[in-house]
């Protein structure tokens, strides 16, 4: 009956963005004509445009994830700073901050994309955080803090170019960039570990970067604190995407997998080393690939089938990441269907993806389906037990997230997420009752999280520091349940 009535969703979606996203038959049906076995001028016309479509919709789908981060460094050179400075929530992440997927328990610092062909590059990850170095395209170069070679002791990391060749000096711990010279990173700094937020952002304020050039009188990074002011690093769904991908491959490299696609873009108008400017007809191309492009991206995130996802064999629940392999390569294949599922509603990729020691890292897992399987939708309610005593180093956490942006749900109760650090009603075994919907429930407000009736929601359970019971699965989340 579960897998029935999800069969039933899927079909009904996958049709509706036919018709309405243009995942198919865009237009009319045409059948090519031939005379003498030439195709005729209509018939190849007809096939040039299908052809440039095409090559543009998959283009769009395999750089998706670029958008992600070139979206990021564009939201915060609006916040002020330069291109050296550090980017910190000092107030945390709030709904008003359209990041990807973040959290409320930690106080984030960012660089923005930084370009490696300058020379290496030192990041200075501070003692007692969490973070990645990560490219453009997301793949997880390496982690920083307790599941990094810093171990949590803080460190010199060296990023190098692709083709660099020099001398590496004692002191750092070294690590290659080898698809893109444009890099980013993120610091996690923990308030529970800090006394608070104020150290917190102290501590992240220790995050540094440099030119290797520069390690003798390294200039300064200042702090730009985002506070309760508005920040998005949501990307344009329509042509303009285009735009921003040309920008970024006109800075950077252009990898092996890419050349490909770049030749077909030509015919578009996107030619590294020359001024984007499409002409009439490439540009209605490009936005109807990006209409069906959308679709196909909603697709991948949504009803992931990379079915060796799943979490426990008997729940809900699917790992974040979609992909096998923090860089996306396998021996004879890139991964991209998974990388951009997965990345449509993430921003930072961590290179290891499951803690290898007990009490660091962190465990993620996502979910969009209540017990039954059936979508989660903000006009119904819903429960999630919390099991007691969850078995975690730090904390665990339940945020809300919306369909369309990703980021933290708002509404007039403005709050997205509640954790294992609140003050929640428990049960008499000791377990938590997690409230979803419209309307609060009875006696339980500060257990609830509201939504918003017709729009669509997910929650990413984050454990951070699990221990063995978590990574052993003998302890799992229980489904959300749909209730009256």
């Amino acid at each position: 009956m579960k897998n029935s009535k999800l069969t039933k969703a899927i079909l009904a979606v996958v049709a509706i963005a036919a018709m309405v996203m243009g995942c198919t038959r865009t237009q009319e049906a045409f059948e090519p004509e031939y005379i003498g076995g030439y195709p005729t001028e209509e018939t190849a016309e007809r096939m040039f445009e299908e052809y440039d479509y095409q090559a543009a919709t998959q283009f769009y789908v395999w750089a998706y994830t670029m958008l992600n981060n070139i979206g990021m460094s564009k939201g915060y050179e609006k916040m002020g700073g330069d291109e050296r400075s550090i980017y910190t929530f000092d107030k945390r992440i709030q709904p008003q901050h359209v990041v990807m997927t973040a959290n409320t328990e930690v106080v984030y610092n960012w660089t923005r994309l930084i370009d490696l062909s300058k020379g290496p590059v030192v990041l200075v990850a501070p003692p007692k955080t969490r973070g990645v170095i990560y490219d453009i395209s997301c793949r997880g170069l390496v982690d920083t803090g307790d599941q990094g070679p810093d171990k949590g002791q803080g460190g010199k990391y060296l990023v190098l170019p692709h083709d660099y060749d020099g001398e590496i000096p004692d002191g750092y711990f070294p690590v290659y960039s080898k698809w893109s010279n444009l890099v980013m990173s993120v610091v996690r700094s923990f308030p529970a570990a800090e006394g608070g937020d104020e150290g917190a952002v102290q501590r992240g304020g220790e995050m540094k970067w440099y030119y290797l050039s520069e390690a003798a009188n390294p200039p300064e990074n200042t702090q730009v604190l985002i506070g309760d002011r508005p920040y998005s690093q949501d990307w344009p769904r329509d042509a303009e995407a285009f735009v921003w991908i040309a920008e970024s491959f006109n800075r950077d490299i252009v990898p092996e997998s890419a050349k490909a696609h770049l030749g077909n873009m030509r015919r578009l108008g996107l030619i590294k080393g020359q001024p984007f400017a499409p002409d009439e007809r490439a540009q209605r191309i490009l936005e109807r690939a990006a209409k069906t492009g959308k679709g196909i991206v909603l697709s991948m995130a949504f009803y992931n089938r990379q079915k060796f996802t799943r979490v426990y064999e008997d729940r809900q629940y699917d790992s974040i990441f979609y992909v096998r392999n923090p860089q996306f390569f396998e021996d004879y294949y890139e991964e991209v269907e998974g990388r951009t599922g997965s990345w449509h509603q993430l921003v930072g990729n961590p290179s290891e993806y499951i803690p290898a020691t007990p009490g660091t890292g962190a465990f993620y897992m996502n979910t969009f389906r209540d017990s039954d399987g059936n979508l989660l939708m903000g006009q119904n309610s819903y429960r999630l037990r919390v099991p007691p005593e969850v078995p975690v180093a730090q904390f665990w956490q339940i945020p809300v997230y919306d369909v369309e942006r990703r980021a933290m749900i708002r509404t007039d109760q403005n709050r997205p997420a509640l954790s294992g650090t609140d003050d929640l009603i428990k049960n008499t075994d000791g377990s938590i009752d997690i409230y979803f919907g419209p309307e609060a429930p009875d006696e339980y407000e500060q257990n609830w999280i509201k939504t918003i009736p017709g729009e669509g929601w997910f929650t990413l359970p984050r454990l951070f520091g699990p221990l063995e019971p978590v990574l052993d699965k003998t302890w799992r989340w229980n489904d959300i349940e749909k209730i009256k």
